[in-house]
């Protein structure tokens, strides 16, 4: 059975025997899409704003950035997916003039692409050095030195914040609007994915992120307008047009990435997960 989901966004969830028009559809152990419309603010089918919601338990966050291989210009976020075994990829954030630079600190494994630090108040931290500390956290830099954040974490990427911790919106009423791409983090520590593909200003668009049943805590811009991009690529899945990645053809240098973690069996004879 196949039914179409989309207005700008087409979107075919293929389910077994049908298709679940639920506000969570779970595509896999840990990983959940729903679709909704921002505008009305509920579950919609055919809505124009989608959230993949990703527990790091069970799949792994990785940034990306552009390779030797593509020219150091980076790929369509679809073509990250197919190339990389990814299920979804997203911007990591704005890029600069150059259009490969990430425009903050940016740090990837380990490895500092840009040591430049601007006055952005929101930090995205993955894979920390405890490993007693949540995998997964945005941080806000008025409340932890970003200094002190890389010195945990292994990636670190440095984004303009949308949503302070506990919810509070950062942004004042304004006339500019544009598609976004967002982060955010839920109140279980869950990353979610976000893409709107309906222009609003940050304050609205926070405001409609806030009263969505997310539960989400914090969350930062990833990109805006045309440049934004989520592609998701699972079997479960089938996109063909993509709200902020309409025909697959804009270009993304630094991405985040979802891939499955590999189950880890002990010398008990238990499972565990791991990268």
């Amino acid at each position: 059975m196949k039914k179409t989901l989309g207005m700008v966004g087409v979107l075919t969830l293929w389910l077994g025997t049908g298709i679940s028009f639920a506000q969570w559809t779970t595509l896999e152990e840990g990983l959940e899409l729903a679709r909704f419309d921002s505008g009305l603010r509920s579950a919609d089918a055919a809505g124009d704003l989608l959230v993949l919601r990703v527990d790091t338990d069970f799949w792994i966050l990785r940034a990306h950035k552009p390779e030797e291989s593509d020219g150091y210009k980076g790929r369509t976020a679809k073509r990250w997916c197919e190339l990389g075994n990814m299920v979804a990829a997203i911007n990591a954030g704005m890029y600069q003039e150059d259009k490969v630079t990430h425009v903050g600190y940016f740090k990837i494994d380990g490895e500092v692409v840009n040591a430049f630090r601007n006055d952005y108040l929101s930090a995205v931290a993955i894979g920390p050095i405890d490993p007693a500390e949540p995998y997964f956290r945005i941080f806000d830099l008025d409340e932890i030195t970003l200094g002190e954040v890389a010195a945990r974490y292994n990636t670190v990427a440095q984004n303009m914040r949308l949503i302070k911790r506990a919810g509070q919106n950062r942004w004042q009423p304004a006339k500019d609007r544009w598609q976004e791409a967002a982060l955010g983090e839920d109140y279980k520590g869950r990353a979610l994915l976000i893409i709107c593909d309906r222009r609003w200003s940050m304050h609205e668009f926070n405001e409609i992120l806030l009263s969505l049943p997310l539960g989400l805590v914090v969350a930062q811009h990833l990109e805006g307008r045309v440049e934004a991009s989520m592609w998701i690529h699972h079997p479960s899945v089938e996109v063909a047009d993509l709200p902020g990645n309409r025909k697959g053809h804009f270009t993304v240098p630094n991405i985040l990435g979802v891939t499955k973690r590999h189950p880890r069996i002990d010398s008990q004879g238990h499972q565990d997960n791991q990268d």
